[in-house]
């Protein structure tokens, strides 16, 4: 049995492209690039409400929290899909499918959002108040926003502190 022939060394960065080319990859990488651009494309409001769910055949299925987003971007998809493909530089989408669905929580460090900041640790009374205050409530799942909310409206100076 005789050896093969060892090819030339080349790049990785050479290698990949045609390596994705060959297996068919190619369209399923520039479809997967979708859900890296989209926050950038439709803004760091709607993404909150509105992420991709699939691609297939040309045609992006997005889910939507409820019927006002998913009527909203319905009022938009003749921006939205030339914007996603201009950002991906090639056509991948060219039909935008919504639907009321699961819509996955985003980081908040998306681009444009705002920079949320650490200040000082909360005053024990004020946490005391805010839980006693959030007490009857139980186990509700807005049940961790209010509290954040709470907290941050208590640490703010009220409108008397300044003078």
């Amino acid at each position: 049995m005789s050896r093969p022939a060892w090819r030339r060394p080349v790049r990785i960065g050479e290698a990949v492209p045609g390596a994705f080319q060959r297996l068919g990859l190619e369209i399923r990488f520039r479809q997967s690039e979708v859900w890296r651009v989209w926050p950038t494309v439709v803004g760091p409001q709607i993404a909150r409400h509105a992420q991709p769910h699939a691609v297939w055949h040309g045609r992006l299925i997005v889910h939507v929290t409820d019927p006002v987003w998913l009527h909203h971007l319905s009022m938009m998809r003749h921006r939205v899909i030339p914007a996603l493909n201009e950002k991906l530089r090639t056509t991948v989408v060219r039909e935008l499918i919504l639907r009321v669905g699961e819509v996955p929580d985003l980081p908040t460090d998306l681009p444009g959002s705002p920079r949320q900041t650490e200040g000082p640790p909360p005053d024990p009374d004020q946490v005391a108040r805010v839980e006693a205050l959030l007490e009857p409530l139980g186990d509700v799942p807005f049940r961790d926003v209010l509290y954040r909310l709470l907290l941050r409206a208590a640490r703010r100076p009220g409108p008397d502190s300044s003078r």
